[in-house]
């Protein structure tokens, strides 16, 4: 073979290695972020220090492994080296991550440590475990880089070319492993599949013995052509690179955080967005390989190329900020399947908001390596350094979107800022580079940064608001724009107008009368069963519903309430007809942070657990594993129970039976209890059988509730299941669990609006009666009324799901004429049928508008 025929099997090898491993590091980024998320909380605190523990171990490793005494030796070898390292420290931090955190978590507090230094100690931890294998991962692409530039070649072309396949690897990653390895695979499968890529490159990078004529040091070195630009050129670049990372990364935590806002919050959306980011540098790097390696003055295409990132970012962020009018609202009709509406929008997105400003930083990259490389002796080293600048900005960038510019400046304004400094880079590059732009040029850059700046101190604050906001026009009550989300309060524009209160883009509390009774429920159900709770954990405070069903009760004395988005308990007072200004009960304490790693991280044990969270496919997946139940399960005192809302909305029935199942595999002794579309999971160690008498005595003490309907007979024909219904409807149902969520990674079906009428049939049809739970009931006969009542009562909300209100109102008319003595169904007749003007129709049932309602 001629060395030329092998010098192109040897690159050729080695682009394939750089693909495979960019593919394999961004499965890695996404399974650590997923993994330590549970273990540090799902929060943008946590999601942020870890991104920039990673980012911090590539930028390290590019630097020391660029510079290593063995690199130039025998690149090919320490690459294998790197590989393989990065595979093993990836496996040992898998173990670490799952089994060790949490145990050093219990340690702590079984030793009274206070949450901020246990905090502190355990992010630590989780930081070194990270900087092992991304330490290692980002030697790579500076050894790659030495590799596989030869002489015959254009540096900046080949730069270009590796930059490319790598990001495009990353971008495959990313979405492989969100949109098909973690939910076909789980956790555990998905990580080990990047760790054995990686190990199997390593042996097969070890075993290969290729032309030596590749290898950074073993050609004399050759000087770079003059258009480099010498120190100038070279500072600029190093400015470019760090303004590229810390930019590029700012942008995108405020760009995910705006989307939220607008979009269907689920893992699909965001690991799309996510992606088509990475996807746009590996377009910019690639346009770079083919066509601007030959610029005669490469200073000044930096400088084009950062005022490009700027203008294509704010042309974004003016189609963000109007987004819902522009992209959203006008191509409704072309969006009316779920899944599409849920993917098709963030793409439209990404790719109009998101990736030409990614391409702009993608061709940045190479083009920085080209002007700091010296000779070709040192292309390693000056990639190594680009690489390590880079990734600094990149560490730095996010932490300061979120914990510094989002919280003083907002959204918009802090993009504005960041704006500011690529405009200033750009202007740096022109006026100190070298190069050889015209003085309208640097006129232009310097003018616009100061313009931008003058926005960013004058401009006022700009409001994101959910899009049902925008197109219902609603009064703005209370906004906040938070580290955790975005808080927004509104109200309709009619005479007692319905409030809505939303976070992102998902609701708070429904304002329908089954959403506010069906959280009444979920605080009042374990004290109806005989549960005297004195010490209670509310996850998720919401606007206070729950939390002040569970103050009303006799026996509470200490209310603790997770709540992960600041701000919602001073909303809360928008809904002092609803929770009675819980808010300020002094037995009431309302944590910040993430409810699941507070239960994780905290030594008390509760007489109750009760929880209200989002939907499980729209963020609260991990709320409803088996994990977190037999977490909850382990923090209950004796006697204890545990509350939590199960809905039925987007869940495909094999999903809400996984749930179901999930539950009672964790707590065999639990009842699902309807409150019409919704329903309450209810479980205890202890088995749960009450005598009626009791139960009848709580339900009376309910009576200053005004808007709960609080009938003992009404409230105990509301049960649907037991354990043993469970069992025998869902005997094979999957099991939800950290590793492998089925509803954090949902299938299509989810989506489908007839869901939620196929789960509530699944109920009806499996239906307990009250005896399986009830002893001494004095009246069988009206037990038996009532239960009938209701089972036409479930009929009615199936029809309702099901798009069919003729038949809806039929069956509530058969449960009247059943059971009349439930005072709730002529206030439901009343509000689901008022009577038309002028008309009787809807007058036809007794009492319709005298019942009590929420």
């Amino acid at each position: 073979m001629s060395r030329k025929s092998g010098n192109r099997d040897e690159t050729a090898a080695l682009q394939l290695v750089i693909f495979l491993a960019g593919f394999s590091f961004l499965v890695y980024e996404v399974s650590w972020q997923r993994l330590l998320a549970l273990v540090l909380g799902s929060t943008v605190t946590a999601s942020t220090l870890v991104l920039a523990a990673f980012m911090a171990g590539l930028g390290a490793g590019a630097y020391a492994w660029s510079r290593a005494p063995g690199a130039r030796r025998d690149a090919r070898r320490l690459l294998g080296l790197l590989l393989a390292g990065v595979g093993g420290s990836s496996a040992l931090g898998y173990g670490l991550v799952n089994q060790a955190l949490p145990l050093v978590q219990t340690a702590l507090a079984a030793r009274g440590v206070a949450a901020g230094p246990a905090e502190a100690i355990v992010f630590a931890l989780a930081a070194c475990i990270l900087l092992a294998p991304t330490f290692l991962m980002g030697g790579v692409f500076p050894l790659v880089a030495g590799l596989a530039v030869r002489s015959g070649d254009s540096i900046g072309r080949s730069l270009g070319r590796l930059y490319a396949l790598e990001t495009l690897g990353s971008a495959l990653g990313g979405l492989a492993a969100g949109f098909i390895l973690l939910g076909a695979l789980g956790q555990r499968a998905t990580l080990g599949l990047a760790v054995a890529l990686d190990l199997a490159l390593a042996a097969w990078l070890l075993a290969r013995r290729g032309p030596a004529a590749a290898g950074p040091g073993r050609e004399a070195p050759a000087a770079v052509p003059a258009a480099s630009g010498g120190p100038g050129a070279r500072a600029a670049a190093l400015v470019a690179a760090f303004a590229c990372g810390f930019c590029i990364l700012a942008l995108q935590v405020l760009w995910l955080r705006v989307l939220r806002i607008y979009l269907t919050n689920t893992s699909y959306t965001f690991a799309l967005v996510s992606s088509l980011a990475i996807l746009g540098a590996f377009a910019g790097s690639a346009y770079y390989a083919r066509r601007g390696t030959g610029k005669a003055d490469p200073v000044r295409a930096l400088a084009v190329a950062l005022l490009a990132l700027a203008v294509s970012a704010g042309a974004g962020w003016l189609l963000l900020v109007r987004m819902p009018q522009i992209l959203m609202f006008p191509f409704e009709s072309l969006l009316a399947d779920p899944m599409l509406r849920v993917l098709g929008i963030p793409l439209a997105a990404s790719l109009l908001i998101v990736v030409p400003p990614a391409a702009c930083s993608g061709f940045v990259f190479p083009l920085a390596c080209r002007l700091v490389i010296a000779d070709r002796a040192r292309v390693g080293r000056g990639a190594g350094l680009v690489l390590m600048v880079n990734t600094a900005g990149a560490v730095l960038g996010p932490p300061a979107a979120a914990f510094l510019l989002l919280p003083a400046l907002g959204a918009v304004r802090a993009a504005l800022l960041l704006l500011v400094l690529i405009a200033s880079a750009a202007f740096y590059a022109l006026t100190r580079g070298g190069g050889r732009a015209p003085a309208r040029m640097r006129a232009a850059a310097g003018a616009g940064a100061i313009a931008l700046l003058a926005l960013v101190l004058f401009l006022p604050s700009i409001r994101i608001l959910p899009p049902s906001f925008i197109r219902l026009d609603r009064e703005i009550l209370f906004y906040r724009e938070s580290v955790e989300g975005t808080l927004a309060v509104g109200r309709d524009r009619v005479p007692g107008g319905t409030k809505h209160t939303y976070v992102n883009n998902s609701a708070v509390i429904g304002s329908s009368y089954d959403a506010v009774k069906v959280v009444k429920m979920v605080g009042y159900l374990p004290y109806l069963l005989g549960l005297d709770c004195r010490e209670v954990l509310v996850i998720g405070f919401g606007i206070g519903v729950t939390t002040s069903a569970i103050a009303s009760l006799p026996a509470v004395e200490s209310i603790e309430c997770a709540e992960l988005v600041a701000g919602l308990a001073e909303a809360s007072v928008h809904y002092r007809d609803l929770n009675r200004d819980v808010a300020g009960d002094p037995r009431l304490r309302i944590i910040e942070g993430d409810g699941r790693h507070y239960l994780q991280r905290t030594g008390k044990r509760y007489d109750l657990i009760s929880c209200d969270p989002t939907h499980p496919i729209l963020g609260s997946g991990n709320l409803y594993t088996r994990d977190y139940f037999d977490l909850c399960r382990r923090r209950l005192n004796a006697g204890g129970m545990v509350s939590q809302y199960l809905p039925l909305h987007k869940l495909g029935p094999r999903e809400f039976l996984g749930i179901l199942s999930t539950f009672e595999a964790v707590f065999p002794h639990c009842a699902v209890w309807l409150g019409h579309s919704h329903a309450v999971l209810l479980g205890a160690p202890e088995p749960l059988r009450f005598d009626f008498p009791e139960w009848s005595r709580r339900a009376a003490a309910l009576a200053g509730d005004e808007r709960f309907h609080h009938d003992p007979y009404h409230l105990a024909a509301t049960l649907m299941l037991t354990g043993e219904g469970i069992r025998a409807l869902a005997p094979r149902g999957w099991i939800h669990s950290d590793d492998r969520s089925y509803t954090e990674f949902f299938a299509p079906r989810c989506l489908d609006p007839g869901n939620a009428a196929a789960n509530l049939r699944l109920l009806i049809e499996s239906r307990a009666d009250p005896g399986a739970l009830f002893s001494g009931v004095p009246e069988p006969e009206r037990m038996a009324r009532y239960v009938q009542g209701s089972r036409w009562l479930a009929e009615t909300f199936f029809h309702l799901l099901s798009g069919d209100p003729r038949s809806a109102h039929q069956a509530l008319r058969r449960a009247y004429q059943v059971n009349p003595e439930d005072r709730e169904l002529p206030f439901l007749m009343q509000l689901h049928f008022p009577p038309a003007p002028r008309s009787g129709t809807g007058s036809a049932t007794p009492g319709a508008g005298g019942a009590r309602g929420g």
